[in-house]
């Protein structure tokens, strides 16, 4: 039975507390409990902070460009049937530069999983902000605020009949565990929206 250690990667290099964090433990503590061995599991990712997350989980891994991970997630589960694919993304990766793929993807019901770190920034530019940018937000990049309105990923999964959406806080990890584990164990594409 493999242990939340075998899934140790490199050392993350994240701001001291991002919310990535609690993700990366918490994911990698579902794994374990799932009983998924590091060289049975593949993570696709893109570009940003959330991006980096394969580096820091021993498993196959692709790091792609930037809103292009379902694709290559996509290829990787029809050509292996038996291994879990999980992609992890933030929110400008998906949300924004992704935002076709996901709606194919959800419509294709391909057996892959999406866990989106939604921080509601672009977290690699610090402070652009992403689609999930509430309006009116202050950020560094838009001093008197965001003024378009902001996108609801939940309600875009419910009008295309998404088979498995949830979303979790960051802060709660065993809610946030239960909740990966439902969406591995899912038939079908399961979007995780992480807050």
């Amino acid at each position: 039975m493999p242990t939340a250690e075998d899934f140790r990667g490199l050392d993350p290099a994240w701001c001291p507390g991002c919310g990535n964090f609690p993700i990366l433990k918490t994911f990698k503590d579902a794994m374990a409990e799932l009983g998924i061995e590091p060289h049975r599991l593949t993570i696709v990712s893109g570009i940003g902070q959330a991006g980096k997350f394969p580096h820091y989980v021993k498993c196959n891994t692709f790091n792609g460009l930037h809103g292009r991970a379902l694709p290559v997630a996509t290829g990787i589960r029809l050509a292996n049937h038996e291994m879990p694919v999980i992609i992890t993304t933030g929110d400008g990766d998906c949300y924004g530069e992704g935002g076709n793929h996901l709606m194919a993807a959800i419509r294709r019901n391909v057996n892959v999983k999406i866990f989106v770190h939604d921080n509601q920034v672009y977290g690699l530019t610090k402070g652009q902000p992403s689609p999930t940018t509430g309006e009116g937000m202050v950020t560094k990049n838009m001093p008197f605020g965001v003024i378009s309105g902001q996108f609801n990923p939940m309600a875009l999964a419910v009008a295309l009949e998404c088979s498995f959406a949830a979303r979790a806080f960051a802060g709660d990890t065993e809610h946030l565990k239960g909740i990966m584990k439902a969406a591995i164990n899912h038939k079908g594409f399961a979007l995780v929206d992480i807050l």
